[in-house]
């Protein structure tokens, strides 16, 4: 596909809303016929002026990025900045002073607590904490002491850090930005590395997911349950307006959930009325709610969730305060085992929409649409976890040489371990009786 046929990403969705709630004067545009970034100049409301940033494209994020940070510029200093318009810290500023200055603008900007939480730790137990005169070198070396070829999602991190500062007016780092946004990964060595360092999920079957929820008491059955069956990120849980008649749940956008609005039907249908998700919505999703209190900011008429990291991060507190049992299953691509946090069932849904006998004429695209993201990130995240085996018989089923690959059977064998047996020790039982150390039989 030629890039004037792609999509444009979130994140230049993200910041052509950044720029529309500060009522920037300069905006960013974008034409179906050019794959380069435009800029819409503003005066009372009305156009007065719009102009190609050409090479920069808007399929790239760096550019988006150097655009976005030009445009906060020139809305500033009242013009569209020229090469040689760089700010300068103010004479006597201290690094504790920077810290401070930026903390309180990246709090005026960004509603939501999750997107500003690392730049602000940055900005206060680091930064804050340098010595000597502020200078835009000193922040670059402190980019730099993470090796963008091995410590790559670090080094990102910091270079938001300074992207924030940048934004706040404070310092302009323009060059020190694009110089080290240079140095990431580009091409194939990218995808390698976002492939390598990527989660490796922890897969349920169906019979020992099952029979997990069986023994949780209510509450957390229906919370837990609810993810499992369909699929959910776990803070669409507190905005999820319902489920209809046909077990369909509705998932809100509208700046409350991470994408736009979606409908997910359940899979496997039967835990609908066996965890009584429908019947019992009232009654806790309004526990859930009352229990761990999403909060709310406005922002040019619009509502945003700005602590939904906050509430699902409650859901993984639970197993440490409420000594939760843990469900325990083999790594999706490795040895060993591991404990299913919750976002691991949306994993586990996407696994079983491809392979259900209740899918069986749905696609990928359905699927996606489903969970709400696209078929590109359902393919390369989502399914990159369905093995081999499981795909093969998934599409012969879907040929009609084969049956559902997990329907539900009785389970035999509990999953959640007891105290003193840990995957460890589980793990290395089997490593010594297929040596032939131990013997398993009585006596």
């Amino acid at each position: 596909m030629s890039e004037t046929g792609l999509q444009p990403a979130p994140f230049w969705e993200q910041c052509v809303h950044e720029l529309k709630i500060r009522h920037s004067r300069f905006r960013l545009r974008r034409h179906a016929a050019s794959p380069y970034i435009y800029v819409r100049e503003m005066e009372g409301g009305r156009k007065v002026n719009e102009f190609s940033l050409k090479p920069k494209r808007w399929c790239s994020r760096d550019d988006i990025e150097e655009a976005r940070d030009l445009c906060i510029q020139g809305h500033r200093q009242g013009s569209w900045p020229t090469p040689q318009s760089r700010r300068t810290v103010a004479s006597g500023s201290d690094w504790s002073e920077l810290a401070e200055a930026c903390i309180a603008d990246i709090k005026l900007r960004i509603c939501k607590e999750g997107s500003r939480a690392h730049s602000i730790n940055d900005l206060r137990k680091r930064i804050a904490q340098f010595r000597g005169p502020v200078e835009a070198r000193r922040l670059q070396a402190w980019v730099l002491e993470h090796d963008p070829r091995l410590q790559l999602k670090s080094f990102n991190r910091r270079i938001e850090t300074l992207s924030q500062i940048h934004r706040s007016g404070q310092m302009d780092l323009t060059a020190e930005l694009q110089r080290l946004r240079d140095m990431r990964p580009k091409g194939a060595a990218e995808k390698i590395r976002k492939a390598s360092s990527m989660r490796v999920r922890v897969i349920p079957t169906d019979e020992d997911l099952q029979h997990w929820l069986d023994r949780l008491e209510p509450f957390h059955q229906w919370v837990f349950g609810c993810i499992a069956t369909y699929g959910l990120r776990p803070h669409e849980l507190w905005h999820a307006e319902g489920i209809d008649r046909q077990g369909w749940i509705s998932i809100p956008g509208d700046m409350k959930t991470k994408t736009s609005e979606h409908f997910a039907p359940a899979i496997p249908e039967a835990w609908v009325e066996r965890y009584g998700l429908r019947e019992n919505w009232d009654q806790v999703h309004g526990q859930l709610n009352a229990r761990w209190k999403v909060r709310f900011a406005e922002v040019s008429g619009v509502k945003i969730a700005v602590n939904n990291v906050a509430v699902s991060n409650a859901l993984y507190k639970e197993f440490q305060r409420k000594g939760l049992k843990k469900l325990w299953a083999p790594i999706a691509d490795g040895e060993g085992m591991d404990w299913v946090r919750p976002y691991d069932l949306r994993h586990a849904y996407a696994i079983r929409c491809a392979t259900s006998v209740e899918t069986a004429e749905a696609f990928d695209d359905d699927m996606a649409t489903w969970m709400g993201h696209g078929v590109d990130v359902h393919r390369r995240i989502y399914l990159r976890w369905l093995s081999s085996s499981r795909r093969k018989e998934a599409l012969q089923r879907r040929r009609g040489q084969g049956v559902a690959v997990n329907a539900i059977q009785s389970h035999t064998a509990p999953v959640a371990l007891p105290d003193d047996i840990t995957p460890d020790l589980l793990e290395m039982a089997r490593k010594l009786k297929a040596a032939g150390l131990v013997s398993t039989s009585a006596g």
